[in-house]
C-alpha cells in the first residue's frame, strides 16, 4: 500500500470538488483530487454510462430489497456538470427558512446560512462561468448584480409553453443557463446544435466542471488528480482529527493512502455519507461525524415529474429543432396559497431530445419539481452485502411524505393547464422515478448549529473533526425548490475560502 502527503484531498470532481480543488490550489497549497469514474470517452451519453456506475439498494413496497437506487449524477471526471441541462438558479430566500411550510414531522429545514451570506459567491461564480439570463423578470428571483449575458432566445417550444403561461396569468421568463448566449471568456456562443442535457457540449458553451483540472494554469504540482480511485475510508490520527484517506484502483484493485491536512468531501450527498458510515474505527465507532446517529439522515431527492402532449402547426418555423434542454422556466406556483402547504415548486420547459417537428407535430414536455421534506426516516445506510468493489452496498431508504404526494399532485395539474392552454389534446404524465435516487441529491450531511440534529457546521466542517468539510449537496438542510448546481457550486467557493483561512 502506497501513501504521499498533500495539503488538502478533495474527494469527488464534479460541482463542488472542481470549486474547492481549483480555489485552494490556486493559491499554491497542494491539493489531491480522488475521483471514482473515469474521463468521460468521445460520444459519452448518460445512457451510454449508466451500466458502469453502480447502484443502491431500495425497499420495494413488500418490503424486499432491490438493487435499483441510483446514488449517482454521474461517476466520471467532472461528475455531472459534465452531462447536465446547465440550468442556473439562485435559490429563494425561502429556500433557506422554509419553516412555514414544511410538515410538522420533519427535520429543522433552516440553513445556518442566508442569501445575503451566499450571494457574494453566486455574483463571482456568475462572472467566472457566465450566466445567461434576464434579471428581474422571474418574480421570485433575489437581488442580484446585473446579469452577466443576455438570455437565450425561446426555443420553438419554449415560445409556446410561454405564449400559454402568458394567457393563464403566468409569467414566464428565460430559464437561467450556464450556456454562453454570446462568446464569454475565451468560450464560444451556444450554436443550439442539438439538445444538450445528457451529452457534453461539444461547442464547450456549457461552462462544466472538468475545465479546473484541464484548462487552466496554477502553480506546478499544486494540483493532481486521481481517476478511477474510489475513497472507502478516512482513519482518524486522533480523536478531533482527519489523518489519511484510504483509496482503491477501480480498476487493479490496489489500495493506497493519502495523507493530508485537511480533507474535504465533495463526491455528492449520497457518497459523502457512505464514506463517513464506512469509516468506522476505535474513536468513531458509528462512524465518522455520526456520533449522534445523523450521518445519512434527511436525504432528499426533490419531487418531480414530466408531462409532454403535441400540438398541431400548419406552418412551422425553419429552425424549429435544437438548442438547450429547457428555454422558459416559471415560478408562479412556488409561494401558493393554493399549493398543499403554500409552498409548490417550479415548472419549466423540458424539450425531449428528439423534438423536431414531424409532420406538423410539435412536441412539448414540461418538468414540474419541488423541494421534499427533509425526514429523518429517509437516510442512507449500508447493507451486510458488498458491491463488485467488496464496499457494502449502499441502501437508499426513502419515501414520499404525504404532504409531498398532494404537492406534486397540484404542480401536475398547474402544468397540465399550460400544455392545454397551447394547444394538446391528449396530455401523457411521465414518472421522474426520484423516489430512486436523481440527478438533485441534498442531505445526508446536514448543516446546522446543533449537532445533535446536524453533521456539519455553517462552514461544512464536521461537528466533532477540526479538519473535515463536507462541500457539497450533502450540506444541505433543506433541498430548495429550484436545481442545486449553482447553489453546490456558490457554497462550496464560499468552503473554500474557509479552509484557505485554516490552512494560513
Amino acid at each position: 500500500m502506497t501513501s504521499n502527503a498533500v495539503d488538502v484531498c478533495v474527494v469527488g470532481s464534479g460541482a463542488s470538488g472542481s470549486i474547492v480543488a481549483h480555489e485552494i490550489a490556486r493559491n499554491g497549497f497542494r491539493v489531491h483530487v480522488l475521483e471514482a469514474g473515469l474521463k468521460l470517452p468521445t460520444g459519452a451519453s448518460l445512457a451510454t454510462v449508466q451500466n458502469d456506475n453502480d447502484t443502491a439498494l431500495v425497499r420495494s413496497p413488500t418490503g424486499t430489497l432491490r438493487s435499483i437506487g441510483w446514488p449517482w449524477t454521474v461517476s466520471t471526471l467532472g461528475g455531472g456538470m459534465t452531462l447536465y441541462a446547465g440550468i442556473a438558479f439562485r435559490y429563494r430566500k425561502v429556500d433557506f427558512d422554509a419553516r412555514a411550510h414544511v410538515a410538522p414531522d420533519a427535520l429543522d429545514p433552516v440553513w445556518p446560512i442566508d442569501y445575503g451570506e451566499l450571494r457574494p459567491y453566486y455574483e463571482e461564480l456568475e462572472q467566472r462561468i457566465g450566466v445567461a439570463r434576464l434579471a428581474g423578470a422571474d418574480p421570485l428571483e433575489p437581488p442580484s448584480d446585473p446579469a452577466v449575458l443576455p438570455p437565450h432566445r425561446y426555443s420553438l417550444q419554449g415560445r409556446l409553453i410561454a405564449t400559454a403561461g402568458g394567457r393563464l396569468g403566468r409569467q414566464p421568463f428565460p430559464t437561467p443557463l450556464a450556456i454562453n448566449s454570446v462568446p464569454y471568456r475565451g468560450r464560444p456562443a451556444c450554436d443550439w446544435c442539438g439538445p444538450c442535457n445528457e451529452h457534453p457540449c461539444p461547442s464547450g458553451a456549457r461552462a462544466d466542471a472538468d475545465s479546473p483540472f484541464t484548462d487552466v494554469c496554477l502553480p506546478p504540482g499544486a494540483l493532481s488528480v486521481s481517476s478511477g480511485s474510489k475513497a472507502v475510508h478516512i482513519e482518524l490520527g486522533s480523536v478531533s482529527r482527519a489523518d489519511t484517506v484510504e483509496w482503491l484502483d477501480t480498476v487493479t484493485r490496489q489500495r493506497a493512502r493519502i495523507h493530508a491536512r485537511c480533507m474535504v468531501l465533495a463526491g455528492n450527498a449520497i457518497q459523502s455519507a457512505a464514506l463517513l458510515l464506512r469509516s468506522v474505527q476505535r474513536a468513531a465507532p458509528n462512524g465518522i461525524g455520526n456520533a449522534t446517529g445523523m450521518v445519512g439522515r434527511g436525504i432528499c431527492f426533490k419531487i418531480s415529474g414530466y408531462v409532454s402532449g403535441t400540438i398541431t402547426m400548419n406552418r412551422l418555423p425553419l429552425h424549429s429543432s435544437g438548442g438547450p434542454l429547457s428555454t422558459v422556466a416559471m415560478t408562479d406556483h412556488y409561494l401558493d396559497n393554493d399549493a398543499p402547504s403554500g409552498l409548490g415548486g417550479l415548472i419549466y420547459e423540458a424539450s425531449p431530445a428528439d423534438r423536431a417537428a414531424g409532420e406538423g407535430q410539435v412536441p412539448l414536455r414540461v418538468h414540474f419539481l419541488a423541494a421534499d421534506q427533509p425526514m429523518r426516516s429517509n437516510a442512507v445506510r449500508l447493507a451486510n452485502s458488498r458491491d463488485r468493489l467488496g464496499l457494502p452496498n449502499i441502501i437508499l431508504e426513502y419515501r414520499t411524505h404525504p404532504l409531498d404526494k398532494r404537492r406534486l399532485g397540484y404542480l401536475s395539474q398547474r402544468a397540465s393547464d399550460v400544455l392545454t392552454e397551447a394547444g394538446v389534446k391528449e396530455i401523457d404524465y411521465e414518472d421522474s422515478n426520484y423516489q430512486f435516487g436523481s440527478g438533485h441529491l441534498h442531505g445526508g450531511c446536514r448543516a446546522g448549529v446543533d449537532p445533535k440534529e446536524s453533521v456539519v457546521d455553517r462552514w461544512g466542517r464536521v461537528h466533532d473533526i477540526d479538519n473535515l468539510y463536507v462541500a457539497d449537496g450533502g450540506f444541505f438542510p433543506y433541498p430548495g425548490g429550484v436545481n442545486p448546481t449553482f447553489t453546490i457550486q456558490a457554497n462550496a467557493l464560499r468552503i473554500a475560502r474557509r479552509i484557505l483561512t485554516q490552512l494560513a
